[in-house]
């Protein structure tokens, strides 16, 4: 009987405690069929019983060793007593597993609510999907139709197929639907960009086996949310996320869309600036004010600018920037909102430049938002110029008119055969009532009347050249003008100033550039010598201290006879290198016996092998004058004046295109007789004319820099006499 009710007491445990089991095991499989994500929890529910029964097995155990201990001393009311013991038992597990799988059921809710949030990572974003807010859609597939609708970031399309989207739709769900809309753009073939669609319309085309190339996706009227997408594009694959009407996938290249991603997530604030006035690299002449404009568009309504000058932090004022609406603007930027969120896109602002100094100065705006967080900014480097310049601009064949040129920079063309038609010449920054004049010469009209402050001088619209040019400064006592000129078959003339004809008269020769520049005022006047081996060794530190500014030195000659043999002056070399050496100032010059162009150029171009590995500061030279030969029969002596002015040409021409100045050396009687100066107008004059006071000047009515005044000229430094001179300009 002991027996018996000991083995039913146990056959009634183990159905309870198989019962309990059951009861578990079928939450768990409920469980797992609601969500995937309980896997975890089942396979803890599945611990939790097996530690379950292992306890239950115990406590049977127990019991049954008590009631066996028991059956020794008790009877019946050992059974009931056991049986008590049974019922309790039974209860407490009971009742224990009723609490481990009122936890299962509270964490299978929780993982519930947990798989209703899609957390999608988004490449290069900032957020995830956004909870309680989403967006669904649906595409059209080639040999496929319409697939289901998918949501938040999933996959709508194929890969790996190679089958071309034709149309999508797409809509947005949750609380974002009541007060946002999502419209769609998209590039199909053979028709390009198709209107744009919303909330829900198709987007591309059916039944016409058109292929989706490109697609923009944007929200209206949302400060809070933007919208990603990105697309995975034939031959390509997935292509980086855009947000807000940027463009996914491609144009002109004909590859088809073929699935494509979408999410919500929290707003992806982005902004564009732009300078209309101060922008990067401006100038500003001696400003009291500078006046900043621009604009700036944002996908984030009422934004404003802050704007910061240099390296302050405290930003100007609010009620010291203006905005304004800017309907260009509005029209022409898309992908950084709308009139709506940019209702006034414009601002400007002015700063007071009184107190800024010469230089560059750092302008920063920055735009925020209306709580000041900042979306973008840019920082623009100005500069403040309050020195003196001269600016100007040309008016050149073909071309028109070039912009603005400062400073001795290149105004008109070289090497392209264009001619010069007008100019404008203006002072930047000069002193109060300062001013510059100046003058053309043009074909078929001569010299027109002076001209000033940025008034032009030639003529538009008549193809006429200016053929030559003076220029000259008023009540500016401390500064002079230089000015060159590009010369058609000259190439660059020397510099010339204050009112000096530079181009040609009377050549019908176009001037093709020019350059000018203000210096300050110096010397017209400077002391030189000429010297060559007849004034045999020369002490060039005494001829430094005795005052001389420069030295003309002898390189060579060709022979006035018949061979016209070349000959290197015996003291060149130690005179230029002792001279530069002592501080002198140097130029050269070579006595000419050409007979011939080809002999012309052969001396232009053997004088600028002997200049190889010297610097000068002076100009080349080429001597024209009768040759030492007795009864005056050197080889070039008899040569007529046309032929005579031609070579000097050439080789002035020649020495010319090597970088260096070239000057024309002769005397009165042969610069009157012998040469056509009128020709050579291009290149600079030294001219020989002897005289006893230089007070009384060269006696020539042509054009001059230098004079060479006397043969008979005493110099520290130098035995015997030595060639004294006058240079008028500054080389």
């Amino acid at each position: 009987m002991k027996k018996k009710s000991l083995i039913v007491i146990i056959i009634f445990i183990i159905i309870n405690i198989f019962s309990t089991l059951v009861y578990a095991n079928n939450e768990n499989t409920s469980n797992k069929t609601k969500n995937v994500q309980s896997k975890n929890i089942s396979k803890e529910n599945t611990a939790i019983n097996n530690s379950l029964v292992k306890n239950n097995t115990n406590t049977n155990n127990s019991i049954a060793n008590t009631t066996n201990n028991t059956t020794n001393t008790m009877t019946n009311n050992v059974i009931k007593k056991d049986n008590t013991i049974k019922n309790s038992t039974t209860n407490s597990i009971n009742n224990t597993t009723s609490e481990k799988n009122t936890t299962i059921n509270k964490n299978n809710t929780t993982n519930k609510a947990a798989t209703e949030q899609i957390q999608v990572e988004s490449d290069n974003s900032k957020a995830r999907a956004v909870v309680s807010n989403g967006i669904q859609y649906r595409t059209h597939v080639q040999n496929i139709g319409w697939q289901n609708y998918t949501e938040n970031s999933k996959t709508a399309g194929t890969e790996g197929k190679s089958l071309r989207l034709e149309a999508i739709n797409i809509k947005l769900v949750g609380d974002i639907a009541s007060n946002v809309k999502v419209k769609y753009q998209v590039h199909v073939q053979n028709i390009g960009w198709q209107g744009w669609k919303q909330n829900n319309e198709m987007s591309g085309t059916q039944n016409q086996s058109l292929r989706l190339e490109a697609i923009k996706i944007k929200l209206e009227t949302s400060d809070n949310y933007s919208v990603m997408y990105r697309v995975h594009v034939q031959n390509i694959g997935w292509q980086e996320w855009k947000t807000d009407g940027e463009i996914a996938g491609t144009e002109g290249k004909s590859l088809r869309l073929e699935a494509i991603q979408i999410k919500i997530v929290p707003k992806v604030k982005k902004a564009l600036i732009n300078l209309d006035t101060a922008y990067d690299n401006s100038v500003y002449y001696s400003p009291s004010t500078i006046k900043v404009s621009g604009w700036k568009m944002s996908n984030v309504s009422n934004t404003k600018i802050k704007a910061y000058i240099d390296n302050s932090t405290t930003p100007l004022a609010d009620n010291q920037i203006t905005y304004k609406k800017r309907d260009d603007v509005i029209s022409a930027i898309k992908g950084y909102g709308t009139s709506v969120e940019n209702e006034k896109p414009g601002f400007e602002f002015n700063i007071n430049a009184t107190n800024l100094k010469n230089g560059t100065h750092t302008i920063k705006i920055v735009v925020c938002t209306k709580n000041d967080e900042k979306i973008k900014e840019i920082t623009s480097k100005i500069k403040i110029d309050r020195d003196l310049h001269v600016q100007y601009k040309t008016h050149v064949q073909n071309v028109g008119w070039q912009g603005n040129t400062l400073d001795g920079k290149t105004a008109g063309t070289e090497g392209r055969s264009l001619r010069i038609e007008a100019i404008n010449i203006n002072l930047i920054n000069a002193p109060t009532n300062a001013g510059i004049i100046y003058r053309t010469h043009v074909q078929n009209i001569g010299w027109q009347a002076w001209k000033s402050n940025g008034q032009m001088a030639g003529t538009s619209g008549q193809s006429l050249r200016v053929e030559a040019i003076e220029i000259k400064l008023q009540n500016m006592a401390k500064y002079t003008v230089e000015y060159q000129v590009h010369i058609q078959d000259y190439g660059w003339s020397s510099w010339y100033i204050d009112g000096e004809t530079a181009g040609t008269v009377g050549q019908g020769r176009r001037i093709e550039a020019i350059r000018i520049r203000i210096v300050p005022k110096y010397k017209r006047s400077y002391k030189g010598i000429d010297v060559s081996e007849f004034n045999h060794s020369i002490n060039w530190a005494l001829v430094k201290r005795s005052g001389v500014e420069f030295a003309m030195i002898r390189v060579g000659y060709r022979g006035y006879g018949t061979e016209g043999n070349f000959k290197e002056d015996a003291n060149f070399r130690i005179n230029i290198e002792s001279a530069k050496k002592a501080g002198v100032p140097v130029g050269i010059y070579f006595v000419t016996q050409a007979t011939n162009k080809e002999e012309a150029i052969e001396e232009a171009n053997w004088v600028i092998n002997k200049l190889k590995g010297y610097s000068i500061n002076y100009p080349v030279a080429i001597d024209i004058e009768r040759s030492t030969k007795p009864n005056g029969s050197g080889r070039a002596d008899d040569l007529d004046k046309n032929t005579r002015t031609y070579l000097a040409k050439t080789f002035c021409q020649t020495i010319q295109s090597s970088g260096y100045t070239p000057i024309i050396y002769t005397n009165v009687e042969w610069a009157t007789n012998k040469l056509d100066m009128s020709q050579l107008s291009a290149y600079d004059t030294w001219i020989a004319s002897y005289k006893e006071s230089i007070q009384s000047g060269p006696g020539y009515n042509g054009k001059y820099s230098m004079w060479q005044y006397t043969s008979s000229g005493k110099v520290d430094g130098i035995l015997g006499n030595v060639d004294l001179n006058i240079c008028y300009k500054k080389y």
